[in-house]
């Protein structure tokens, strides 16, 4: 799908690849909406790209209509939602996690996904047009050993939008699902990893991935990766020798 004149909204657009992805689609011509819970990163991205944004928890799923709202009395129905917000947490090797953190990896990387195709699938429908992008991680495709909820809530995204992609694909509905590895986003650097990490010499800035998304959308790609280590070739290993795949993982477990 080409972004020119495309109506789309991007969820956790206040800062990040989110931020990145709302620049370059409106470079590309779209008309993004932005929203996010931090009001001022909202403000700030609406603002550099002349557009609308919305600051909501869309956990909630009357502001995932609101956003809705926001675009279509803006700019007409919506083409594309991106369900990019997520939450990665503090790194709790071992540790099965609190009600609380599982609740919101759930709420915010399955159910908020949920909310916005209830919310613009419909319409898509009727005129067998459209296009529903999700990010996951390329933890969906292996595991984080130090995160238990972001795992299996990431997991859980991907099959959504497998889903989703067999269900509409012959009824016009494009899907994507992007499964990232490490990039150089607040939420990776809040985990105050030393200068010389490995992680930090392989993470993508935000830029580069927004460029690679814009590519895949052009090609209607279901899966969409980076190529970073544990990512898609995760897939291959599983696939293979899936007791090998766990054994290796498990060897990185202190």
């Amino acid at each position: 799908m080409e972004l020119r004149d495309k109506v789309v909204v991007i969820t956790g657009s206040g800062s990040g690849i989110g931020a990145a992805m709302a620049r370059r689609f409106t470079i590309e011509g779209a008309k993004v909406v932005v929203t996010d819970q931090d009001a001022t990163g909202v403000e700030q991205v609406a603002g550099e790209i002349r557009s609308v944004g919305l600051a909501v928890d869309i956990t909630v799923e009357e502001n995932v209509k609101a956003v809705a709202d926001l675009a279509r009395r803006t700019y007409g129905e919506i083409d594309i939602w991106y369900s990019n917000a997520g939450y990665s947490g503090p790194r709790q090797p071992g540790d099965v996690q609190t009600n609380d953190m599982w609740k919101l990896n759930w709420e915010l990387h399955v159910m908020s996904h949920v909310y916005a195709v209830r919310e613009v699938l419909p319409a898509m429908l009727a005129r067998g047009d459209g296009y529903l992008i999700q990010t996951a991680s390329s933890t969906a495709l292996s595991v984080q050993t130090e995160k238990a909820a972001y795992t299996v809530s990431k997991t859980a995204a991907l099959a959504l939008s497998e889903w989703l992609a067999i269900n509409f694909r012959k009824r016009g509905i494009k899907v994507s699902c992007f499964c990232p590895g490490p990039m150089l986003t607040p939420m990776l650097l809040a985990n105050d990893f030393p200068d010389d990490h490995p992680v930090l010499k392989i993470a993508l800035t935000p830029e580069e991935v927004a460029a690679l998304l814009v590519d895949a959308i052009g090609d209607e790609r279901f899966l969409i990766t980076d190529k970073s280590p544990g990512g898609a070739d995760a897939l291959q290993k599983k696939a293979t020798s899936y007791d090998g795949w766990i054994a290796e993982l498990s060897d990185f477990v202190l």
